[in-house]
């Protein structure tokens, strides 16, 4: 006898029709959840795309309108030409009388230039209404030449100023169209160092007369024209408190005007006498890549473990103990055992070299010139 109710569950329970749409419905399921789960995650890139994209072009706009803004600041041009130079290797800069905007006159007087030195000697001139503080003035000033060399761009510290992005260097590549590497914009630069200081200072006719030295331990090129443009004149005033700490700073920019020179080098200029120099005999524990010496300074080049050593622990040591146990490891010193203070130092493009400029000029080299490493002295010969 069949089993009818049995037969009834069997036939519902198993039913491969009814069951198969009960699967294909949970497939469906299974499907709609995985469609609605990538169209979120498409929908969340979707996002952070046009989000990235939307940031990069509002990085674009903005870029192109403080560009814009740049090239739109009051400029003024003067073009002048070196004089023979002067037996101390200057040369006056002939046709430039001020330069003036906003009430600031700007004039440049001489100009050194040798294969790893260009000194400017320039004086600023302001009308009597305007107030500087003298002895903080400062300013930013940029030099290259017909080729878009790039000798270096300086620009002056705001004190006090929040301000932390600092385009000027960007600008001038920008306008003159060089590539240059984001991740490092000073190494379009020739210079190595440059210092700014205050020669004199006339208050009675409100002038004052500054030098600027660049210096380089690659070589400056045989630049036909140099440009040098001058820009943001300023000072910063601060007030210590009793433990003399600074306890409020304060800019004050006097224009955002743009002086630039152009000055025509001479052929005669080029006539230049650098040496190459080279140790006597060779000094255990230091090796020389390449000594120069020019009308204003020598270069060395070199590379040595136990220098190296020394520059790895300074990170643990005191600043002037640091300095003091780079200076008497390594120094150059005359025939009568007069010192010659390092001007610059620091590395090479290749893994442990080093580069150091020292204040010593051919002038020095009538005497006998000596290299002094860790008690060690050699004398420097001209090379052969």
């Amino acid at each position: 006898m069949i089993n009818n109710t049995l037969k009834e569950h069997l036939e519902s329970k198993y039913n491969k029709e009814e069951n198969y749409k009960k699967i294909l419905s949970k497939e469906k399921g299974v499907v709609n959840m995985k469609k609605k789960i990538l169209n979120i995650a498409a929908i969340f890139l979707v996002i952070v795309i046009t989000g990235f994209v939307s940031t990069q072009i509002y990085a674009k706009i903005k870029w192109n309108a403080e560009f814009k803004e740049y090239q739109e600041l009051p400029s003024k041009e003067a073009k002048g030409a070196l004089a023979e130079i002067k037996e101390e290797g200057y040369a006056e800069v002939l046709n430039i009388d001020y330069l003036t905007q906003d009430g600031i006159g700007i004039k440049i007087n001489s100009i050194l230039l040798t294969d790893d030195c260009l000194d400017i000697d320039l004086t600023f001139k302001f009308d009597k209404n305007i107030e500087v503080d003298s002895q903080m003035f400062d300013f930013g000033y940029s030099v290259y030449d017909e080729n878009k060399n790039i000798y270096t761009v300086l620009s002056r510290m705001h004190m006090g100023d929040n301000e932390k992005v600092d385009n000027t260097a960007r600008f001038l590549y920008e306008e003159l169209g060089i590539e240059y590497d984001k991740k490092d914009i000073n190494k379009t630069q020739i210079a190595d160092n440059c210092s700014i200081k205050i020669t004199k200072v006339d208050e009675e006719n409100k002038t004052i007369d500054m030098n600027t030295v660049l210096r380089t331990s690659k070589k400056f090129p045989q630049s036909k024209k140099l440009y040098i443009r001058i820009f943001d004149p300023g000072y910063s005033m601060y007030e210590t408190g009793e433990d003399h700490k600074i306890i409020a700073v304060e800019d004050f920019p006097l224009s955002i005007a743009k002086w630039n020179f152009e000055i025509e080098v001479p052929d005669k200029f080029y006539e230049r006498n650098t040496k190459i120099l080279e140790l006597q005999n060779p000094i255990e524990g230091i090796e020389f890549k390449n000594i120069t010496i020019s009308e204003t300074s020598m270069n060395l080049i070199f590379t040595s473990a136990e220098y190296g050593e020394l520059i790895n622990r300074g990170k643990d040591m005191l600043s002037e103990e640091f300095s003091e146990s780079l200076e008497k490891m390594l120094f150059v010193t005359d025939e009568e055992g007069n010192k010659f203070n390092e001007l610059n130092i620091g590395t090479t493009e290749n893994r442990g070299e080093y580069k150091m400029t020292i204040d010593v000029g051919l002038k020095d080299f009538n005497k006998n010139l000596y290299i002094n490493y860790n008690g060690q002295k050699e004398r420097l010969v001209e090379s052969k």
